[in-house]
């Protein structure tokens, strides 16, 4: 079939090389030589009625409107030369080299009208044969261009993961070459008039034109490729590789279309007649890989709609059928455009070029609705509201303003800048809750499933069972994202080598905890997404594995990791709509969720660690109190994360691993008393990034460790807990700006100085007293009462926490730690 088409498609090639031949011989027999040149063009439509021609559409801009003609004018003569037909009209126009000047004589009521007209390039496959079709190819292109741009973004980010979405994304670019490009030539017409011969114009103009016809040549040829290569159809052997011949036709038709805009003429030959052998080409290329669908889905069924993405039965019949009529019509087998008027035949031409690329958008969905489909299409939608209102506002209130403006002679561009400023204050000011009521109203199944999964994370941190934790997660996830099944394993809290299984749906054969057993060694040591679709796997998953997942319904693999390390996997099958898949988008989310489970395993498996040193010793409530996490902190952060997820994806990762170094930090000292100020010190930056995340503009941070007393010890979280004080009960309750300042310096030859300012609501009780309070006071809560009974326990003093504090200047407290005898006791 490959080697048919490729020989069908050089059919008009090869007419086109007979009837250069039959002209050279042609001048051997004359003795001359015909000269050939690009076609000359005025823009205008001449049309016949009744005998007479008549300009049935004049272009705006164009040589022809310029030099004063206008619709309805009569046509007399041409260089003093009458034509009695608009054939021999257009001909003799034709004729005349671009650049060159000439003299029309057209009627205009009764008065005669002469116009001289400078004669434009004939414009290569654009037709501006009236209004209604310039509309169309304007908005048709456009529509085209908007769609082609939207696929280039979402088949990117595929781009880097399979080679197949990277040979999809070649084949939208190069399709995007010829929408794209013929779209700017139409409205760099539009804009600034046809390009004059020989000018700067004219040169980017028909570089322009070269780079459309590049990809109008070169998406069929793709097109056709990827059809082979993705419905495994080439086969082995000494035959698998005789699809690339047909690269053959595509890559004579770039060289004919290469000389022939350099020169302007490739002998007899010019770009406006390489229209019948490009889109004849195209049609058979086309039509061979509708048939190729067609073939495929008749011998494989259900198997080719997997290789072969959304075609179907119909789609690539409907293909086929089109692709044959345009063929068989523009190589006059089916004599529709020569008995048709110009104008309808540009009609049908224009029509033909924009369905050309109706295969590449069908077949590209299998492929893009992998990627973040409903994201760029809100985006895009988004942003084409907001640009619209703002051109609505900037258009629309100046032509309110014109009278205002008309006589406001010198100040006027004053005025229209003093509006714009005032636009985009206003617009600066709005465009983000404009952003967010548009993403509302454009809300697609996607966009509430990931507000579901957002409040199932902020309640998580209420399940303190991690066989709850497990169950209730996949119930979430599979509802969320509507799967056929889902299964989550989760190690035992109390981390003796026991796993945590939560089901959702089960179908037979069953994803077992031995299957997982069996994968689970490769996960461990590549933490990464396994998917069944190529366009989202991002794990180099050993076949037998795969296999065994696959047979087992398994669609997407998400190990449950924190810092790169794999602590559990959720194993998802297919979606339950037969059409439906995971894409990106999906992706983030359970990238989003497996971090929060991470957290919260590893939470619960300090819940339970402190239960077990509970039992274990007497002392064990000290070691609880000091390790807690105090949970309005926790909530805190939580939110905070779901809140920057969003908008600054990045900063909610550092927050998040910000959060994770305070929960390694509680494991690694839970059961030591006393930590170095340095230990201490990066414990509290930890827990300030992620306040400062939070309260964003309206806290300033000052923090310093002199290295002089890096080393000295400390009772662990000592420091952490005035400083969370000092936010909670300070700063956090009023509404304006804050500063918190932490200092640590040595004071003396005795003592270390740690001090805590911060410029919030203050303690009332402490308003007015000359004195620093110490010791244990009545406005301590939990927390300063078990740093100050356990500095009182230690060092034998109640004088080395002080508070003090005003209305003005907030509250300061000072915690001074002896340089001797401060080593912990076995006891302690």
């Amino acid at each position: 079939m490959v080697l048919v088409t490729t020989l069908l498609a050089l059919i008009p090639l090869g007419q086109m090389v007979n009837d250069w031949y039959e002209v050279s011989h042609f001048e051997e027999l004359l003795s001359t030589r015909i000269q050939s040149s690009a076609r000359g063009y005025d823009w205008v439509e001449w049309q016949e009625i009744d005998g007479r021609i008549i300009a049935g559409y004049v272009f705006p801009s164009g040589p022809a409107a310029n030099a004063g003609i206008q619709e309805g004018d009569l046509f007399f003569m041409l260089e003093y030369q009458q034509y009695f037909d608009t054939e021999g009209l257009r001909d003799a126009i034709s004729g005349i080299p671009p650049g060159e000047v000439r003299n029309y004589l057209v009627v205009r009521g009764d008065e005669y009208v002469d116009a001289r007209v400078q004669i434009a390039r004939h414009p290569t496959f654009v037709y501006p044969r009236s209004l209604g079709l310039w509309r169309l190819a304007l908005w048709g292109f456009t529509l085209g261009s908007f769609f082609h741009i939207l696929g280039l973004v979402i088949a990117g980010p595929l781009a880097t993961r399979s080679k197949k979405a990277r040979f999809e994304l070649v084949l939208i670019a190069v399709s995007s070459a010829w929408i794209v490009g013929n779209l700017l030539r139409l409205l760099a017409v539009e804009f600034l008039g046809p390009p004059n011969v020989g000018t700067a114009y004219d040169d980017v103009f028909q570089t322009l034109t070269f780079i459309g016809l590049v990809g109008w040549i070169g998406f069929p040829v793709l097109l056709l490729h990827k059809v082979i290569v993705d419905g495994n159809l080439a086969g082995t052997g000494p035959y698998g590789k005789i699809h690339t011949a047909a690269y053959f036709t595509p890559f004579l038709l770039l060289v004919t279309v290469l000389v022939t805009a350099l020169y302007g003429h490739l002998g007899p030959v010019t770009l406006e007649d390489l229209l019948t052998p490009i889109l004849f080409y195209a049609s058979c290329y086309i039509a061979a890989a509708a048939l190729l669908v067609f073939i495929s889905y008749v011998a494989k069924d259900a198997l080719a709609g997997q290789l072969l993405g959304e075609w179907g039965r119909k789609g690539s019949a409907a293909i086929l059928f089109v692709a044959i009529v345009v063929a068989l019509v523009v190589t006059g087998v089916l004599p529709v455009l020569t008995s048709l008027s110009d104008a309808t035949a540009g009609w049908i031409i224009v029509g033909a070029q924009l369905i050309a690329v109706a295969p590449v958008t069908l077949f590209s969905l299998g492929t893009l609705r992998h990627g973040k489909v409903d994201d760029v299409v809100t985006r895009a939608l988004v942003y084409v509201l907001v640009l619209g209102l703002i051109f609505l506002a900037f258009v629309g209130g100046l032509t309110l303003m014109e009278s205002m403006l008309a006589h406001s002679g010198n100040s006027r561009v004053v005025l229209e800048g003093m509006y714009v400023v005032i636009l985009l204050i206003l617009f600066e000011r709005f465009a983000r809750r404009l952003r967010v009521f548009a993403s509302s109203f454009f809300s697609t199944e996607r966009h509430k499933a990931r507000q579901q999964l957002t409040r199932f994370q902020a309640e998580m941190t209420d399940i303190l069972d991690t066989e709850l934790l497990a169950q209730s997660t996949i119930n979430v996830v599979g509802r969320v994202f509507k799967a056929k099944s889902a299964i989550l394993f989760l190690p035992g809290a109390s981390g003796k080598g026991r796993w945590i299984t939560g089901r959702y749906h089960p179908e037979a054969p069953y994803l077992t905890e031995r299957i997982f057993h069996t994968v689970w060694p490769h996960f461990k040591d590549h933490p990464t997404i396994w998917a069944r679709n190529p366009e989202l796997n991002e794990n180099t998953l050993p076949e037998e594995l795969s296999t065994l997942l696959e047979e087992h319904h398994a669609a997407l693999a998400i190990p449950i990791r924190r810092e790169g390390e794999a602590r559990g996997l959720l194993v998802l099958g297919r979606k339950s709509a037969r059409r439906s898949v995971y894409n990106l988008d999906d992706l983030e989310q359970m990238r989003s969720l497996s971090s929060q489970l991470a957290l919260a395993v590893e939470r619960l498996s300090l819940i339970e660690r402190e239960r077990q040193l509970a039992k274990e010793s007497t002392k064990a409530h000290l070691v609880a109190l000091r390790a807690q996490i105090n949970p309005h902190f926790l909530f805190n952060a939580l939110n905070t994360i779901l809140a920057l997820i969003e908008e600054r994806p990045d900063e909610a990762e550092s927050v998040v691993e910000d959060l994770a170094a305070i929960f390694r930090h509680t494991l690694t000292t839970g059961s030591q008393p006393f930590v170095s100020l340095e230990e201490e010190f990066t414990l509290v930056e930890c827990y300030l990034k992620i306040e400062q995340a939070r309260f964003g503009d309206r806290l300033s941070i000052h923090c310093f460790l002199d290295p002089e007393v890096a080393a000295v010890p400390v009772p662990a979280f000592a420091v952490q807990t005035l400083v969370e004080n000092a936010i909670k009960h300070g700063l956090e309750k009023q509404r304006k700006h804050g500063t918190l300042s932490l200092s640590c310096t040595r004071l003396d030859d005795e003592f270390s100085r740690v001090v805590v300012t911060d410029s919030g609501v203050g303690i009332p009780s402490l308003f007015g007293e000359a004195k620093p309070a110490e010791g244990i006071a009545s406005f301590f809560g939990i927390g300063l009462t078990n740093v100050a009974s356990r500095l009182e326990r230690h060092y034998g003093r109640r004088d080395l926490l002080k508070f003090e504090s005003d209305v003005e200047s907030g509250t300061t407290v000072t915690l001074l730690i002896p340089e001797e005898n401060n080593t912990p006791t076995d006891d302690e």
